[in-house]
């Protein structure tokens, strides 16, 4: 047990050492069969006041320093205890809790990396999809205003070689007209593509512009003779075979998309091909035009050119794979 010393570093005048007796009671002793009586307490002279005094200062001093370190480890015992203590509570709580959260933030960041990467995937395949799809619609509706113009010529050389001749070597109105339709064709293709300046390209003249196996893309493509005279508008028919995305541009830097269109002339009576071109076909996103137009005659399309035309040898008709090459152009140049 603590004594009064040890809690109050031994404070003179409390607790049963706090100081020297002064007044101790004397006692009287009558025998076994009396009982203890306390006497009156017995005055002390000043001499033994200051020898107990002494004597008490001298025992205090002597137990100060070792029970005041003993009492002051005891109270840092008990602080640090309660500190440890405290501390392991704490630092148990938190290392849960700092887990549990790691391990909580870490499930939600894994499962955030997740959507952010499936969303940019859906974002990349939508956004391709979409112009891809958007490519193809632009292609193939410009590739059919090209087919209906192609056609249009048709109707048109057979005007020209069936109205009355003027007499005097000028033109006729169906001549003319020919010449004029080529300002349709233009705004489909880039200015890069054209064979013929302006000054010759809307003119009519006896003569190809631009020389023979070549070909303008205004200029029409392949017109169909029986004889001397162009066939009928419905004996044949332009139209559009394939759009096909050309996937190699989908990465440029410009985002100028591009597809390639492959348009088919046949003859309507037999089905047979009379010729065949390609162009590839540059969009970007908001309008397109058509470029590397190439060509191709086949036999039986040969067959019913025009005679100065057929002079020059048909071809034997072309495998497929030679489609977009470029390297058998016919240039119609048939505008008579």
């Amino acid at each position: 047990m603590t004594t009064a010393d040890e809690k109050t570093g031994g404070a003179f005048g409390e607790g049963p050492d706090d100081g020297p007796d002064l007044s101790p009671r004397e006692v009287q002793d009558t025998g076994p069969d009396t009982h203890t009586v306390p006497q009156a307490r017995r005055k002390l002279t000043g001499a033994e006041l200051e020898a107990r005094f002494d004597s008490w200062r001298a025992r205090r001093d002597e137990r100060a320093p070792e029970d005041g370190a003993r009492t002051l480890r005891r109270g840092l015992g008990a602080v640090m205890g309660a500190g440890i203590v405290a501390l392991v509570v704490v630092s148990a709580l938190t290392g849960n809790s700092f887990g549990t959260d790691r391990a909580g933030n870490d499930a939600r960041i894994t499962a955030l990396e997740k959507e952010v990467s499936q969303a940019q995937a859906v974002s990349e395949e939508t956004d391709m999809s979409g112009r891809m799809t958007a490519l193809t619609h632009a292609a193939a509706a410009d590739a059919g205003q090209v087919a209906a113009a192609q056609q249009v010529y048709a109707q048109l050389h057979h005007d020209a070689t069936t109205q009355p001749d003027t007499g005097n070597g000028a033109p006729n109105k169906a001549m003319l007209a020919t010449a004029e339709h080529r300002r349709d064709l233009a705004p489909h293709f880039s200015e890069r593509s054209y064979l013929a300046d302006d000054d010759t390209a809307y003119v009519w003249q006896n003569v190809n512009p631009f020389g023979p196996d070549r070909i303008d893309p205004r200029f029409p493509w392949y017109v169909r003779y029986d004889g001397d005279k162009a066939s009928t508008p419905d004996a044949y028919t332009w139209k559009t075979e394939t759009v096909m995305p050309d996937l190699d541009f989908r990465d440029v830097p410009d985002r100028t998309d591009r597809a390639r269109v492959v348009w088919l002339c046949r003859d309507t009576e037999t089905g047979d091909a009379l010729a065949w071109a390609s162009a590839v076909y540059a969009y970007d996103g908001t309008k397109g035009v058509f470029d590397d137009l190439a060509l191709v005659v086949t036999a039986a399309g040969a067959a019913h050119q025009h005679p100065s035309k057929r002079a020059q040898g048909a071809p034997e008709v072309p495998e497929i794979s030679g489609l977009g090459t470029g390297g058998q152009d016919e240039g119609e140049g048939g505008d008579r």
